[in-house]
């Protein structure tokens, strides 16, 4: 069976090979000639599946595009993002300040990766969306442990905690841009660099007490955390067309 136009299909929650035969006006036989390994009642989210489309099937014609869906998993991603610096400042106050919170802060906290990679399950396996919340964790452990030896002045930890934060970040663009063409490693690294920056800043003048340039700081932090929730939308929406069609 020759196939003179392949498309490439990734399955996201809800595909079944009915709908993509319907859709790309073929058939689940044909499918399953291109795919021998798929298991047609155990698709896996994120396998790739090449297709033939049909001959009557509009390969110049954009996908219709489901406005609400796009704009749930832009607000939904902007929302995890803003917790999560939210929740940081949070627990870097605590910290600061010494105050009896810093445990329930800090629990709070480390739901974050876990709804950073909730989103990320509708489209990937749960490998990787653990892969994704390790990551997270790991970065927010080490930014806590960094803001307590800041405060206490323990330079040579703080220097030790301060590299290993880099290092996960440099894991972290590694890990984000395996997922998808549509993140660049350059991209991420640049954006992971610059968060990591502007947070130091931030914790730099809490304890340093100088509070308005602490909260212009965390100004800058949420501008910039903004910009990358939409990096990582765009990229999904790109990625995953069918599931916004």
């Amino acid at each position: 069976m020759i196939c003179s136009s392949p498309h490439t299909h990734t399955i996201v929650r809800g595909d079944t090979l009915y709908q993509l035969a319907q859709h790309y006006r073929t058939t689940v036989g044909a499918i399953l000639h291109h795919n021998p390994r798929l298991r047609p009642h155990n698709l896996q989210i994120g396998t790739p599946v090449l297709i033939c489309p049909g001959s009557d099937f509009p390969m110049t014609k954009p996908v219709p595009t489901d406005c609400a869906s796009q704009l749930t998993l832009i607000n939904d991603m902007r929302l995890v993002w803003l917790q999560h610096i939210y929740w940081t400042r949070l627990l870097l106050i605590s910290i600061a300040e010494r105050l009896p919170d810093e445990t329930d802060t800090t629990d709070r906290l480390l739901e974050n990766p876990y709804d950073i990679a909730q989103i990320y399950s509708r489209y990937y396996p749960p490998a990787v969306t653990k892969q994704i919340a390790d990551l997270l964790t790991e970065h927010l452990q080490i930014g806590a442990k960094l803001i307590t030896a800041l405060r206490d002045k323990q330079t040579v930890q703080a220097d030790e905690l301060n590299r290993a934060w880099y290092h996960n970040a440099d894991e972290m663009s590694l890990a984000f841009a395996a997922l998808t063409p549509h993140y660049t490693y350059d991209a991420l690294r640049k954006m992971f660099d610059m968060h990591l920056a502007l947070t130091t800043h931030e914790v730099s003048m809490r304890l340093q007490k100088d509070y308005p340039s602490d909260i212009a700081a965390f100004g800058q932090v949420e501008k910039e955390v903004l910009r990358m929730a939409d990096y990582f939308s765009q990229g999904l929406l790109q990625t995953f067309p069918q599931a916004f069609s």
